[in-house]
């Protein structure tokens, strides 16, 4: 697909404020929400992990087998341990399969992952890409969750924590780093929550509406997700733990168990309540046809605007 062109399909990038946000059980949760809207067929829908730290089966991966949505859970990148010390190590040819994370450069990690998605979207309607760790995860070889959404054409959710004021400060922290880059962010869906309490769902979610509202108009708050004990256990399943290289032949993520039944069950049911997951297909949709209007200025530190920046590299040139 050439860099400028809209991609066929609408597509939309997950990511998190940290590791372990819940970015896989958030993607869970929307698929199902898209097909339980009745709007979207599984043979319409397509889920990939392009670039990952985690080698090993996800309940995202095996519910999307069991419902038979198009999946790819271990991508073309894998930051296997050691991974990015071989890659510096080595000159930036671009020629070797990243699998072998030796010669690649920055751009060939990218577009491994760019015709990965381009791939598993043919024929679909909506690809949701699962992103990796927090948004800057990979950029030291030039594969972060932003270079990702560049090269797929991908507005992103972030996946925030629970709180009120480390919620929406983190959000915007990592918010930044993709508008740094002119990425649309649509807004955030918040996880975790306590039920009740002074940082209960109902009064975190009245007070980071309120600050959206005023000071980012543009984004909106998809929902707060409650704490749910039988959710618990995949937090473990998002740490699964490092290798030593990427898998010759990635295995099929399984067949879905008892627990695995039940958590889908709660994750559906806390999307129906919770998340308007309408508002957001809109809103990727709006984003992916008009990314500029999605864009929000930054401020610059004085001196710094874009004519004075062209100036100071024209004589760093020169110099």
């Amino acid at each position: 697909m050439p860099k400028d062109s809209p991609p066929s399909n609408i597509r939309i990038l997950v990511a998190g404020d940290k590791s372990h946000a819940g970015k896989s059980t958030v993607s869970l949760g929307l698929l199902a929400a898209l097909l339980d809207s009745g709007c979207f067929k599984p043979s319409e829908l397509a889920y990939i992990k392009p670039a990952t730290q985690c080698v090993s089966s996800t309940l995202t991966a095996r519910f999307c087998q069991s419902a038979g949505i198009a999946y790819e859970h271990i991508g073309p990148v894998v930051f296997y341990r050691g991974m990015t010390r071989a890659a510096l190590d080595q000159p930036a040819s671009g020629e070797a399969d990243v699998a072998t994370a030796t010669a690649d450069d920055a751009a060939n990690f990218v577009a491994k992952c760019a015709t990965a998605v381009d791939r598993i979207s043919s024929g679909k309607r909506l690809t949701l890409i699962d992103g990796v760790g927090y948004p800057s995860v990979g950029s030291i070889i030039g594969c972060s969750s932003a270079d990702v959404a560049i090269a797929c054409r991908a507005p992103v959710l972030i996946v925030g924590r629970p709180g009120v004021g480390d919620a929406v400060d983190s959000f915007n922290l990592c918010a930044a780093y993709f508008e740094a880059q002119r990425i649309p962010v649509l807004g955030g869906m918040f996880n975790k929550l306590q039920p009740t309490g002074f940082y209960g769902r109902d009064k975190c979610d009245a007070y980071i509406r309120k600050y959206f509202a005023a000071r980012r108009p543009r984004q909106r708050v998809y929902g707060l997700l409650p704490a749910h004990e039988q959710l618990a256990s995949l937090a473990g399943e998002e740490s699964c733990g490092f290798v030593y290289k990427h898998p010759a032949q990635p295995e099929e993520a399984g067949a879905l168990s008892a627990d695995d039944e039940a958590a889908i069950g709660v994750v559906r049911q806390l999307f129906r309540e919770y998340v308007d997951t309408p508002q957001l297909v809109d809103d990727v949709r709006a984003a992916s046809a008009d990314p500029t209007a999605w864009l929000r200025e930054l401020p610059m530190f004085p001196g710094t605007s874009s004519s004075s920046a062209a100036s100071g590299a024209k004589r760093g040139r020169a110099e």
